[in-house]
């Protein structure tokens, strides 16, 4: 699917398009770091992107970066 029919806001898609990212099956493959270097896109564009296109991760499809460790919120007393 082409990026110019997804329901974005235009800034989003322009920007896509003008960092070759034409569809859909090539924005999920991109980890977030790649996506965050396109110029005028930030953590709000990347939430809203993983929203549009049901990402499962937040880090893309493919990652290629080692992902975080997950901090244990509860306590033992």
């Amino acid at each position: 699917m082409p990026v110019v029919s997804l329901e974005l806001p235009r800034k989003v898609r322009q920007a896509l398009t003008a960092a070759g990212f034409r569809t859909v099956g090539r924005i999920r493959e991109a980890p977030d770091a790649e996506i965050l270097r396109i110029q005028d896109l930030g953590e709000s564009s990347l939430a809203l992107l993983r929203k549009t296109l049901g990402l499962p991760s937040s880090m893309g499809v493919r990652c290629n970066a080692v992902p975080m460790p997950v901090k244990n919120k509860s306590r033992d007393h």
